[in-house]
């Protein structure tokens, strides 16, 4: 398997490109796994030179074409406070998808999750997942109840609850072709 290392240091600090490096290196060794469990999740394979949010997110905008990157978050923007942060995510971007109706999000901020969704990418595949497990415990409010949450490698994808189970699959699809 041929390894492609990108270091990416804007918007993250150098450690955290190096922490993300030493994922993708050790992640790509590892035997990869379903399972599910936190323990699984940190030995899952992270896909080849996706580093940063917005890498995924235009990614996927090649697979899904009702999708379109809104926001690029700052530690500044960010509503949740979590960017560069010690357990937070390294990057952030927040995405629309076309099929949801604007009567469906009327009052949302702009960046909403509900609007489309986001990417939120980890220095590893477990962070990734604890977040989803926080999330859908209710720490972000009811307003996430019901969001679904995909993954590849250290991102979290979550996509806006609006959506049907067959529409947000096209989502799961992108994101399985890239892990």
């Amino acid at each position: 398997m041929h390894i492609r290392t990108i270091f990416r240091t804007t918007g993250i600090s150098a450690v955290a490109a190096v922490a993300a490096a030493g994922v993708l290196l050790s992640g790509c060794s590892s035997g990869g796994g379903g399972g599910g469990s936190a323990a699984a999740a940190s030995q899952q394979p992270v896909a080849v030179g996706l580093t940063s949010a917005e890498e995924v997110a235009s990614t996927l905008e090649r697979s899904v074409s009702t999708m379109t990157t809104t926001v690029v978050y700052t530690a500044a923007s960010d509503p949740d406070h979590l960017l560069g942060t010690a357990h937070g995510y390294l990057s952030k971007v927040a995405f629309s998808d076309s099929r949801v109706q604007p009567a469906d999000v009327e009052g949302a901020r702009a960046g909403a999750v509900v609007r489309g969704g986001s990417v939120e990418t980890f220095a590893t595949p477990a962070q990734a997942h604890a977040r989803a497990r926080s999330i859908e415990s209710g720490a972000e409010g009811t307003v996430s109840a019901g969001e679904y949450h995909y993954y590849v490698g250290g991102s979290l994808i979550r996509v806006s609850q609006v959506l049907t189970s067959a529409q947000a699959e096209d989502y799961q699809l992108a994101a399985q072709s890239l892990d």
